[in-house]
């Protein structure tokens, strides 16, 4: 047997026993569950401010709001963005990771999206609580206004590395702008760079860059002036396990409430992001 044969049999032997002895982690539980064990638990990213991030944010104190109306204590569980959203709703909805880590009993910060939903039956979406957008944050010293994206021909873009922004700013009008689009590792960093004067603009989502910027002067958000981007708007609510749709309704429930006595506006608010309704 070739020694690589061997190998990959031993690293797959050592992978069985590992998920053989892992604990199973928290179950996503449905409502009598949870209110009987007098918990729930909401996975929420990692690094993602200005709504979770080192244990605050906005999706944080949603969260929160949403225990306190089921009456039972919150548990956060903090995972880092996988490939794509698919391996997150696997990872922290409806399976847990390989490693026992998961699933919670709701995701927040998910698309509410009717083909997106189509594509994952193991998985309810539901309650709408905010829409996103992408948005471009300048310097209005160094850009007065953005009508087009002419001003970057000089002036330099940060954006986060590998995403939509990413993507539209190299290959527009066939790259006239590559040489002036400066990668960062995440939006916080491109944020930082833009008040740093590093940057003259940064392209993310909206609130993000609202976030980010929050009390801070001599700056502006406004749409890109790109007309597909610009149109392009997707609203986010919860996820819970397909199967638990007594909790999604419960959570649903809270959500209206939140809605309705302005609970969510305050919150949007604390952060410094515009509230938008789904």
């Amino acid at each position: 047997m070739h020694l690589w044969i061997s190998s990959a049999l031993h690293r797959a032997a050592i992978v069985v026993l590992l998920l053989a002895l892992a604990p199973l982690g928290a179950r996503a539980n449905d409502l009598a569950d949870v209110v009987k064990s007098g918990q729930i638990s909401v996975a929420l990213y990692k690094e993602f401010a200005p709504f979770s991030d080192e244990g605050k944010g906005v999706d944080v104190d949603i969260a929160k709001a949403l225990a306190g109306k089921l009456g039972v204590k919150l548990a956060e569980l903090w995972f880092d963005a996988d490939e794509n959203m698919e391996d997150d709703l696997r990872n922290m909805v409806w399976r847990g990771t390989l490693f026992g880590y998961g699933p919670a009993d709701f995701m927040i910060h998910v698309p509410v999206d009717k083909e997106y939903m189509s594509r994952n039956d193991k998985v309810i979406f539901f309650a709408p609580y905010y829409r996103e957008r992408f948005a471009i944050a300048r310097n209005v010293e160094k850009i007065a206004n953005l009508d087009s994206l002419a001003p970057f021909r000089t002036e330099k873009i940060g954006v986060e590395s590998a995403t939509y922004p990413d993507t539209v700013l190299l290959s527009i009008e066939s790259g006239a702008y590559r040489n002036n689009v400066v990668h960062f590792k995440n939006t916080d960093e491109a944020i930082e760079a833009l008040k740093k004067g590093e940057v003259a603009a940064v392209m993310a989502m909206q609130g993000e860059l609202e976030g980010g910027l929050f009390n801070s002067k001599g700056f502006e958000i406004s749409e890109p002036p790109i007309p597909v981007i610009g149109r392009r708007q997707w609203p986010l609510g919860l996820a819970v396990k397909a199967g638990n749709e007594e909790l999604a309704r419960a959570l649903q429930k809270g959500i209206n409430d939140l809605v309705a006595d302005g609970t969510i506006q305050k919150i949007f608010d604390r952060y410094g992001v515009k509230y938008r309704a789904p």
